[in-house]
């Protein structure tokens, strides 16, 4: 991926890196294709929260597909405006909280990345607890691509990054919900996808309430 769209400060350097057909990295092999991730979800996939906003045209996967920003992509050319600011107590009120609620249930990891930076811009040095949970949140979703992908060694790293985001975010808020998400419940269920190379990607699902 491009610096712009995995690496939102100096500060926050989330790694996509994928490894090359050829590599093997812990007990996974580089699969030749994306597998199919349908807007309709899952099984067990809960319901969308903004189902009135279409997806894109197309899931971003590195090496499968033009990247969304670049000449020939879907989206090239464009910048969104900066969505609005809204306290995780109002989540439901919270476009692109939601959205990335949206793309994540769906495997639509890079999209999910988007649009959670994109709040996560907003929130910087205004909301400490809610910027930390994002970055969690950012960081399982490029996880969740990397194990997909294959990228072990990428993915475990950032499996904690993402878990030790989380533990700051709730001392923060000093308290353990946050954004509708029981967040050590979340750390531990992500731990246990995502913690090993046979991690399980499918069925792993954000349910805030």
């Amino acid at each position: 991926m491009t610096p712009k769209a995995m690496a939102p400060s100096a500060c926050f350097a989330v790694t996509m890196s994928l490894p090359s057909s050829s590599t093997r990295t812990g007990h996974n092999a580089r699969v030749t294709a994306p597998p199919d991730r349908p807007v309709a979800g899952a099984p067990g996939a809960p319901p969308l929260f903004v189902p009135d906003e279409p997806f894109p045209p197309y899931r971003f996967v590195p090496g499968h597909a033009k990247h969304p920003f670049q000449p020939g992509g879907y989206a090239a050319g464009q910048r969104p405006a900066p969505p609005p600011y809204a306290p995780l107590e109002r989540w439901r009120h919270s476009p692109a909280y939601l959205r990335g609620l949206d793309f994540f249930n769906r495997g639509w990891w890079w999209e999910a990345h988007e649009s959670w930076e994109s709040l996560w811009h907003v929130c910087e040095g205004k909301d400490p607890a809610q910027h930390e949970l994002l970055k969690g949140l950012i960081q399982l979703a490029a996880c969740a691509l990397n194990r997909e992908r294959g990228g072990d060694a990428g993915a475990a790293r950032l499996l904690e990054s993402a878990c030790e985001a989380l533990e700051r975010a709730r001392v923060l808020a000093g308290r353990d919900g946050l954004g509708g998400l029981h967040l050590p419940a979340l750390e531990r269920e992500a731990r246990e996808r995502l913690g090993a190379p046979a991690a399980r990607v499918d069925g792993f699902f954000l349910r805030p309430r």
